[in-house]
């Protein structure tokens, strides 16, 4: 019996080594592939990784109270009381308007000269120097004069509006630095309230001086110092005349 011997041939070896060798470089190519991969595949994981915050600022709030200020400022009104202010700013305007026509009468006269003056000082210790209205306002303001007697002293003058039905004391206050030794003097402030009378508020008065050496009055000769306040063309002659009569 005869045996048979197969012997690959040599193209047979070289094919299975360029198999072997194609195998060898897919399996190189896949790592590589791999490799590749995974690189790109942390770089991507790397990029959609969430960025660090922001550092935090911190802020300082302080208030007004720290400060000393008030940290609120409240104003109420009412109804009832902006009624009111409307009412008192219609009344000062009204005022205001009726004063710029306002004047004063007087049914006497002061001295007209110091030598006068002192004459009526040594017969009465006491005499209205000067008297006026305000400007822009309905206050009188009278000046009186008194011997220099003693150090204490008091000067009123009696006021009447009703031909002395009724009447009041108002006290005058010494004028600061008025002193000459001889003499001082002393004012006294009334304010006249409107509307007037159709022929003017009539106010009539007389001044007193008390100290300790007696009591002085001054009255104009007896007449009273008469006078009247009132609006341009209210008041006429005969009614001055009339009262200069009474």
């Amino acid at each position: 019996m005869e045996t048979l011997c197969v012997q690959p041939s040599r193209q047979d070896g070289l094919m299975m080594e360029e198999e072997q060798g194609k195998s060898g470089k897919q399996d190189e190519g896949g790592m590589k592939a791999s490799s590749l991969t995974g690189s790109t595949t942390d770089e991507e994981t790397d990029d959609d990784s969430e960025p660090e915050p922001p550092p935090v600022i911190r802020r300082k709030v302080s208030f007004a109270d720290a400060f000393g200020l008030n940290l609120v400022s409240v104003k109420e009104f009412d109804s009832a009381e902006a009624a009111e202010l409307e009412v008192s700013r219609a009344a000062e305007q009204e005022a205001l308007h009726s004063l710029e026509e306002l004047y004063m009468c007087c049914l006497f006269t002061v001295p007209s000269s110091p030598e006068e003056l002192e004459q009526r000082l040594q017969a009465q210790m006491v005499e209205l120097e000067s008297i006026e209205l305000l400007p822009g306002t309905t206050t009188l303001r009278g000046i009186v004069r008194v011997v220099n007697l003693c150090y204490s002293k008091s000067v009123f003058a009696r006021i009447t509006f009703d031909r002395w039905n009724s009447c009041f004391d108002l006290p005058a206050d010494y004028v600061p630095g008025s002193s000459d030794r001889k003499t001082d003097r002393f004012a006294f402030k009334y304010t006249l309230v409107p509307p007037f009378e159709r022929e003017g508020t009539r106010l009539e008065f007389c001044l007193c001086y008390e100290s300790s050496a007696g009591t002085f009055w001054a009255n104009n000769k007896g007449l009273n110092y008469v006078m009247f306040c009132h609006q341009k063309g209210q008041i006429k002659e005969e009614v001055i005349e009339s009262n200069m009569l009474h």
